[in-house]
C-alpha cells in the first residue's frame, strides 16, 4: 500500500491525481446538485473530439481515469527501475503516452456505448384498457 500511495503521488503520476481530484470534487457537486452534468457541454464541442453524444463531463471523466489508472500501473512497474536518466526518460514517456491511451480507450468506450444506446427514446408502453 505505501509504494501504491509513493507511486500516486510521485512523478508522473502525480499530475493525473490532481486531475482525478479535481474529477471527484466536480461528481459530489453534481451528486449534491450544484451544477448539473451537462454544465461543460456548450463550451466544448464533443463531436470534434470524435466523443459523440455523450456529456463532455462523463467523457473527461472516463478520460481521466484511464490516463491516471495507466500511468499509476505504469508507474507501479517502473518503480525497480533506479533514479536517474532512465527513470526520468520513462516517466516523461508516461505522461505522454497515458493520455493518448486514455483518449483511444474513452473513444472506443463511447462508440460501444452509442451502438448499444439509441438515438431516440420510442414512446413508451403503457397499459391500456
Amino acid at each position: 500500500m505505501r509504494t501504491f500511495a509513493e507511486v500516486a503521488v510521485g512523478f508522473p503520476v502525480f499530475h493525473f491525481t490532481v486531475v482525478l481530484l479535481v474529477v471527484a470534487a466536480f461528481w459530489l457537486l453534481v451528486a449534491v446538485g450544484a451544477v448539473g452534468s451537462r454544465c461543460f457541454d456548450k463550451d466544448v464541442d464533443a463531436a470534434a473530439w470524435r466523443l459523440g453524444e455523450v456529456p463532455v463531463a462523463v467523457s473527461f471523466s472516463l478520460m481521466t481515469v484511464f490516463a491516471w489508472s495507466g500511468a499509476l500501473a505504469a508507474g507501479l512497474l517502473l518503480e525497480p527501475v533506479s533514479g536517474g536518466t532512465v527513470r526520468a526518460l520513462t516517466g516523461f514517456a508516461v505522461l505522454v503516452a497515458a493520455p493518448v491511451a486514455a483518449s483511444l480507450a474513452t473513444r472506443l468506450l463511447v462508440r460501444l456505448w452509442r451502438r448499444h444506446v439509441p438515438d431516440e427514446r420510442g414512446p413508451s408502453r403503457t397499459a391500456t384498457s
